[in-house]
C-alpha cells in the first residue's frame, strides 16, 4: 500500500512539474485593431450559347435515287465482260450508277431546300472573386503590440490568449 502511494504521489510530482515548465500560460490581451484579410478566388461559371444555323440541303434527303442508280449501274454493267471481268464490270456500273444519281441530285437546283436548326454550345466563364480568409488581429499584451491570424473575429475588446515563453538558445 506504501509503494501505491509513494508512486501516486512521485507520479503527480512529475506531472505538475512538468506543466509548469512547460511553459505556456493563458492571459488577458487588449484589442487595438482588426483586419479583414480577402484573397482572390477563380470561379468557373458554365452557360449554354445558342444560336439558329442554317445549311443548304440537295435533294430529298433520301438516298433513293443514289439505290435505284446502283442498281441500274450494276444491271447494265454486268451487260460487259467474262467471268471475272463480267463480277468487276458489275462492281464498275453499281458505283458509276449511284455517282451518276448522285450528282444529278446536286445539280438539280429544285431540290435545295435551306434548313435551319438551333445549335447549342456549352462554354465557361471565368470571373475573379475577393472572398473573406481571415482576420488580422493586433492585440497589445503586456505594453506590446502582437498580431496574430484568426478564422474568427473577436467581438470583445479584451481577449484570452495562449502566451508560450521558450528560451533563444533552442
Amino acid at each position: 500500500m506504501k509503494i501505491i502511494l509513494k508512486s501516486i504521489v512521485v507520479i503527480s510530482f512529475f506531472i505538475t512539474s512538468q506543466l509548469a515548465f512547460a511553459g505556456s500560460f493563458v492571459d488577458s490581451a487588449t484589442v487595438t485593431s482588426v483586419e479583414k484579410v480577402y484573397k482572390q478566388y477563380r470561379v468557373d461559371e458554365p452557360y449554354q450559347e445558342c444560336y439558329i444555323k442554317e445549311t443548304i440541303q440537295n435533294g430529298d434527303g433520301s438516298a433513293t435515287n443514289e439505290i435505284m442508280g446502283a442498281i441500274l449501274g450494276g444491271a447494265i454493267g454486268n451487260q460487259f465482260g467474262e467471268g471475272d471481268g463480267n463480277d468487276a464490270m458489275t462492281l464498275a456500273g453499281i458505283f458509276l450508277g449511284a455517282s451518276i444519281a448522285n450528282d444529278a441530285e446536286k445539280a438539280n437546283a429544285a431540290n435545295q431546300v435551306v434548313v435551319s436548326q438551333e445549335v447549342c454550345e456549352n462554354k465557361v466563364r471565368q470571373r475573379i472573386e475577393k472572398r473573406l480568409s481571415h482576420y488580422m488581429i493586433h492585440v497589445d499584451y503586456d505594453g506590446n503590440d502582437v498580431s496574430f491570424t484568426s478564422k474568427k473575429r473577436p467581438y470583445d475588446d479584451v481577449i484570452k490568449v495562449k502566451v508560450t515563453i521558450s528560451s533563444l538558445d533552442d
